[in-house]
């Protein structure tokens, strides 16, 4: 912990001494900036890489990163911030060595870009980062999409690049799931909880908020040298199809299907029935309490509610709330329907499972009206 804190120091200093220098105008012709780009990890939260600047100067025996990813765990309520959307990350400066071993740590490849800036340039960027980096302006609140340590270096170097416009191939929802397809239960879970916002048409600029794509950005006006290459333990390991949320909502529905002609099978019925109430719950409550506009206008809501709970403590009472179940089941079947719609119309998007598993729902919602009449008759 101490060397950490004297290295902290000395970085400091040496990022002071450039502004001094700055300030008196004193040119420095070995200096350079460039892009760090860095491949993803089998983690989820380094899934999607890493950009970071490298500041070099020889003159001040400076080498160091500017570091916009960095955030503190010992943050209060750390992972309840993180899901509201009230997590702020911090601008920091690291010792370039260091941060090349953490990565050479974790196999994750290094590639980096020199970008080709006047002097002035330079002075201007480095005067930015300075500023950023002062106490009261290094902290930002974090949004996956719009503002985290990719899109930060993006709004600063397109003041000093031509980075390519027009527009994006891709949705945000579609590049997200490039990075997580191997990954079946986190790309079910993502794209369950993510929004239809993520379903529109994007920019190139939009895009850049993955390290990739501000690197392809860059690959027109900068050459790359690979510093690190990536090692296959970095590559998060493809889930066995057997084990996916796909095949295992395919046995689902078929069960659920065959439930409503073998009686042995009914009890499958309530286990789709608590399931959905449990997703449900889940989902509302994420989407409630967070302030993540990436999770807004989620039309999964419309198979993944709350009221699927709310017919479940129905059910024990059915022979006095039997009207109040049909009026809930009928509403459930027409949500469903409307799910249905929406994801033929392209308005979010959507994953083989899901089809299922809504399938399942209307299986499991006809067999459980069948067994409310037969109650109260």
């Amino acid at each position: 912990m101490r060397n950490l804190l004297i290295k902290f120091f000395l970085i400091s200093v040496l990022v002071f001494a450039w502004t001094t220098a700055n300030a008196n105008d004193v040119k420095y012709r070995n200096s350079t900036i460039s892009l760090i780009t860095c491949t993803g990890g089998s983690e989820l939260y380094s899934t999607f890489g890493h950009s970071a600047l490298r500041v070099k100067d020889d003159s001040l025996s400076m080498d160091v990163i500017f570091n916009f990813g960095l955030f503190d765990f010992a943050t209060p309520n750390f992972y309840l911030k993180f899901m509201q959307g009230k997590l702020n990350y911090m601008l920091g400066v690291q010792n370039t060595e260091d941060f090349l071993w953490q990565y050479d740590y974790e196999g994750r490849g290094v590639v980096e870009q020199i970008i080709d800036l006047t002097q002035e340039q330079k002075n201007e960027i480095m005067e930015r980062l300075i500023y950023l980096y002062r106490p009261e302006n290094r902290y930002y609140l974090y949004s996956f999409l719009f503002k985290n340590c990719t899109t930060e270096l993006r709004d600063i170097l397109e003041n000093y690049v031509e980075l390519p416009t027009g527009t994006e191939d891709k949705n945000f929802r579609e590049l997200i799931n490039g990075y997580v397809r191997e990954s079946k239960w986190t790309r079910a879970g993502i794209n369950l909880i993510l929004g239809s916002n993520l379903d529109r048409v994007i920019s190139l600029r939009e895009g850049m908020f993955l390290p990739d794509k501000l690197f392809d950005g860059l690959s027109e006006s900068a050459d790359f040298k690979e510093l690190m290459p990536r090692k296959e333990t970095s590559v998060s390991k493809p889930t066995n199809f057997f084990i996916s949320p796909l095949f295992i909502s395919i046995i689902i529905f078929l069960l659920t299907v065959a439930s409503r002609f073998i009686r042995v099978l009914r009890p499958v019925q309530d286990i789709v029935l608590v399931l959905s109430a449990l997703l449900g719950l889940v989902l509302t409550g994420i989407i409630i309490m967070t302030d993540h506009i990436e999770l807004h206008a989620n039309y999964n809501l419309l198979w993944c509610n709350p009221i699927y709970a709310l017919l479940l403590v129905t059910l024990p009472f059915v022979k006095r709330c039997g009207k109040l179940a049909r009026v809930l089941i009928i509403i459930l079947l027409v949500l469903s329907l409307t799910i249905a719609v929406i994801w033929l119309n392209g308005i979010q998007g959507y994953l083989p499972e899901y089809v299922l598993i809504v399938a399942s729902q209307f299986a499991m919602l006809g067999g459980i009206r069948e067994r409310v009449n037969e109650k109260t008759v």
